[in-house]
């Protein structure tokens, strides 16, 4: 999905795009139940779409473009964690289970070279905060938190 995707996207800023499907914006929906691997699904993309975007880079900017690369996709998988702390929770299927929902838009450039990134949550589980079910636990900050306080 990922290879097609980036392929697509290519072909339109090459001025190749011949049918509905390639155009130079692409979209790639993950959704699913709780528990069944979105978030590490959404990791393996960026990682891909990265990879690729380093294949387009021409040999002669190559080590310009790894540097900047390397940095943009530093700053989005980095972003995971601390994403993580404050929107994740134990629950009964899922010891680190996402409780709210994330867009991840990935710029690239006219050359297919990875340019930026923006990440924007939403719909956090609020309720959580005041109590949780049986067995569940509240965001893993408050926890972090306090296993870092001194008495």
């Amino acid at each position: 999905t990922a290879d097609r995707a980036f392929r697509s996207m290519m072909r339109a800023l090459d001025g190749g795009a011949t049918n509905n499907y390639s155009s130079s914006d692409q979209c790639i929906l993950l959704s699913g139940e709780s528990g069944t691997g979105k978030t590490v699904t959404a990791k393996y993309l960026m990682q891909y779409l990265a990879f690729l975007s380093k294949q387009e880079a021409s040999a002669s900017k190559r080590a310009v473009v790894q540097k900047y690369h390397s940095m943009v996709q530093n700053q989005m998988l980095l972003s995971t964690p601390i994403l993580e702390s404050f929107g994740n929770a134990r629950t009964a299927r899922n010891d680190n289970s996402s409780r709210f929902g994330k867009f991840t838009e990935i710029r690239f450039s006219k050359t297919g070279a990875l340019a930026g990134a923006t990440i924007v949550t939403h719909l956090l589980e609020k309720p959580r905060i005041i109590t949780q079910a049986a067995g569940e636990r509240n965001y893993h900050i408050f926890y972090q938190l306090l296993a870092g306080a001194s008495e």
